[in-house]
């Protein structure tokens, strides 16, 4: 059975319930999956690990930077060989450049990484759903 990490900052609501979704979703279709908060996380956790969804905060609603305990979390994240990864994280007006910060942090980790979701309200839409679909495949 295939194994999903899904990693949260608890910093809001809409982001847990965002995360919630996803590893719901995910154990639907099949999968092991467990929803970690950021300050939970053990990289021990990662072996036999198929899937790791990263949810990031930003700090501002337009013009937005990464949180520095998400940048932390990722610089004592091991390589994540092998770990197809995704990047999710919500927002109240636009995303902004949260995924390409995101994405910066983790170049050194990962180069498998093509997936991002995001949502306004935490729901995962149809379109999500679709993308998470072939995401696991």
């Amino acid at each position: 059975m295939k194994k999903a990490l899904i990693i949260v900052q608890n910093k809001n609501n809409i982001t847990r319930k965002f995360g919630e979704e996803i590893a719901e979703f995910l154990f639907k279709r099949g999968l092991i999956a467990e929803l970690i908060p950021i300050n939970s996380f053990e990289p021990k956790k990662l072996e036999g690990a198929d899937y790791l969804l990263l949810g990031g905060w930003r700090n501002g609603l337009l013009f937005s930077r990464t949180d520095n305990e998400w940048v932390n979390f990722v610089k004592r994240l091991p390589t994540l060989n092998g770990i197809k990864t995704a990047l999710f994280a919500t927002y109240k007006i636009f995303p902004g450049r949260m995924f390409r910060s995101m994405r910066r942090y983790l170049r050194e980790k990962t180069d498998n990484l093509s997936f991002t979701f995001k949502s306004s309200d935490g729901c995962l839409s149809v379109s999500d759903k679709l993308d998470l679909n072939d995401f696991i495949r």
